[in-house]
């Protein structure tokens, strides 16, 4: 028995780090916008991450709760918007801008 413990804590042990990393997601925008809000700036958090046209992934982002917002790149342009989302990521998640 004693053998058998000797063997099964260095499989925990190898095992644990995998327990305690916090999952891991992706966050694709797709942006399906024309005119001034064809290309849109992309905030997380409130921080500036890229800007989107077409469609861009964003991967690997911590399981939680997350701010989303999206600009187009020609304020004062007749059309801009402005696009806000609070988003719990617990999976991979798709953001369609102007379905």
């Amino acid at each position: 028995m004693r053998r058998f413990y000797l063997l099964l804590l260095p499989m925990l042990v190898a095992c644990a780090p995998g327990l305690t990393e916090p999952r891991r997601f992706d966050l694709l925008v797709q942006n399906q916008c024309t005119g001034p809000n064809q290309a849109v700036f992309f905030y997380i958090n409130g921080e500036f991450v890229g800007l989107v046209r077409g469609s861009r992934l964003f991967p690997g982002l911590r399981e939680g709760r997350y701010e989303l917002r999206a600009e187009g790149t020609q304020p004062g342009q007749p059309g801009h918007l402005r696009f806000a989302r609070t988003l719990h990521l617990n999976r991979d998640s798709v953001w369609t801008l102007c379905p």
